[in-house]
């Protein structure tokens, strides 16, 4: 039975990881945020002390199947943030970053497959291993544990409340659903974070976390 969970916040932001000058955020989290959030519940290490983007927990996610429904109404807000000017520190000691912040986000998880029962052993007891935090580490994570509940079959059409990838075939009533938009997010990594599109590692000296790139609805 799938295990279930509500994590909120109040800010998030998950980068998208072709914006500089500015970071703009995704409105929910992309399968990979999801995967960090459930490595860290559970302890998994990602392997960082050897190299910075590494992912080894990505391995221990195969066969997990995960769907995401947004509870709240996806709300911005923008602040400006100053950093250490790492490049050329001899102008100025200091840069300004605008940053993109969802706005008191909350997101019901569903967790099936290899490591739903290890999750709910963690979950069930209000624990985790690493601190778990929505896409940055000062936006921490208030994790809500709602339980197991069995699966039910369906027959199409049917009404979905969680975001679904965009796949050849898919049909979606735009009218009926109120409304729909689409968002190209990072669906899957291998252990070093790289990108592997259409069978090529895709300029990972560059852009190293980019995932392979997959659009989603969400109605």
């Amino acid at each position: 039975m799938p295990t279930v969970f509500e994590i909120s916040g109040r800010m998030a932001m998950f980068r998208k990881p072709y914006t500089t000058t500015s970071s703009i955020s995704y409105p929910f989290p992309p399968p990979s945020a999801l995967a960090g959030m459930i490595a860290a519940i559970l302890g998994y290490t990602h392997g960082a002390e050897d190299k910075g983007w590494n992912a080894l927990y990505w391995e221990k996610m195969k066969g997990t199947q995960v769907a995401l429904r947004i509870m709240n109404p996806v709300s911005w807000h923008s602040e400006t943030i100053n950093f250490w000017n790492v490049k050329e520190p001899q102008k100025n000691p200091h840069i300004q970053v605008k940053h993109q912040f969802l706005r008191e986000p909350r997101y019901r998880v569903f967790v099936k497959g290899p490591l739903e029962e290890e999750l709910d052993s963690f979950l069930s007891k209000g624990c985790f291993l690493y601190t778990p935090y929505l896409g940055v580490a000062y936006a921490l994570c208030d994790v809500k544990y709602l339980g197991r509940f069995k699966e039910e079959g369906c027959i199409p059409p049917v009404k979905v409340n969680t975001v679904i990838p965009f796949e050849d075939g898919l049909k979606v009533d735009v009218l009926g659903s109120g409304g729909v938009f689409r968002e190209l997010v990072p669906f899957s990594m291998d252990e070093e974070n790289c990108n592997r599109r259409k069978g090529r590692c895709g300029n990972c000296k560059v852009w190293r976390g980019c995932g392979r790139l997959v659009p989603f609805l969400v109605i």
